[in-house]
């Protein structure tokens, strides 16, 4: 059972876990001091299906209103559990987990970190025609068990509804957490951005607001007043090198001349501008008809 007693200065809750109930006391910053809410796990049992169908035990309407959601702030921040977002038109929900409810939520809203299929489906639908349900809420004590736990719950519901009537993918729970992208998928990724079009922040501009938020100037920023040892620039420069056995000059029988760990040196030295150095390199050029400027073989 799940008990919210709201009133002036704490929620409590007491958060199913169905052998060891689990009391929290947290502050919260109730604007009504009359709210009493008493939410169970709950499931209906249909004469025409094997299937023990949940019944949410908070649903959120307006998804739409801005100000309704953040209403719903200080009842979903920091709280884990189970989740849905239910198309009230046709009755297809997707299934989720979430160990912040509400970070959870406006993710979805922004179209953040979302299930694309969901995210298709209230671009057709809108908003409006959905609500935000609460399955069950969660205690997240810590990453090592508790993220198993919460997916393995996660599968659990999924699985009490027909698949076919659900935006996910799969029917067991996952996440991306440690994936890693194969090669193939990253030299797809690379080709879809060759046409710069295709990125997702074409033609936007971070307004004002937002740039405020990205910098951080003076004092806010961790190198106020510090500066790079020789020996961390070396480390940096190496790290960012596009050449890193260096460049050289060879004569035209491919034997080294003169080697140098960086094109800028070799720009330096052969007083031409590294654009100019870079384009003999990359092209096979011969520079003044007598020497080649290449990269180092690796060492």
């Amino acid at each position: 059972m799940i008990v919210y007693d709201i009133v002036h200065k704490y929620t409590k809750v007491c958060l199913v876990n169905e052998n060891k109930p689990i009391r929290i006391k947290k502050k919260t910053h109730s604007r009504n001091a009359n709210l009493n809410f008493t939410f169970r796990r709950s499931y209906s049992t249909s004469s025409s299906s094997n299937l023990d169908i949940p019944i949410p035990v908070l649903t959120i309407t307006d998804l739409q209103d801005k100000k309704s959601v953040f209403s719903k702030r200080d009842l979903l921040l920091r709280k884990g559990g189970i989740y849905s977002f239910l198309n009230k038109l046709n009755g297809k929900q997707y299934i989720g987990s979430a160990k912040d409810l509400y970070l959870r939520l406006n993710e979805h809203l922004t179209h953040r970190k979302s299930n694309r299929a969901l995210q298709a489906a209230i671009s057709k639908y809108g908003i409006d025609n959905f609500n935000f349900c609460i399955y069950e809420f969660f205690t997240y004590e810590n990453k090592a068990t508790s993220f198993k736990l919460l997916t393995d719950l996660e599968t659990m519901y999924i699985r009490k509804f027909k698949f076919n009537n659900l935006y996910n993918f799969l029917e067991n729970a996952s996440s991306s957490e440690g994936y890693k992208h194969t090669d193939e998928a990253k030299q797809k990724m690379v080709e879809r951005l060759e046409d710069k079009t295709n990125h997702p922040f074409w033609g936007k501009h971070h307004d004002d607001k937002t740039k405020s938020l990205i910098s951080k100037p003076g004092i806010l920023n961790p190198m106020f007043g510090k500066t790079h040892s020789e020996e961390t620039k070396n480390i940096m420069r190496i790290k960012k090198a596009k050449y890193p056995n260096g460049v050289g000059i060879y004569d035209l029988d491919n034997n080294l001349i003169q080697s140098f760990d960086y094109a800028s040196d070799l720009a330096i030295y052969l007083d031409k501008s590294k654009v100019t150095v870079s384009k003999y390199i990359n092209n096979r050029l011969v520079f003044e008809g007598k020497y080649y400027l290449k990269v180092n073989p690796f060492k």
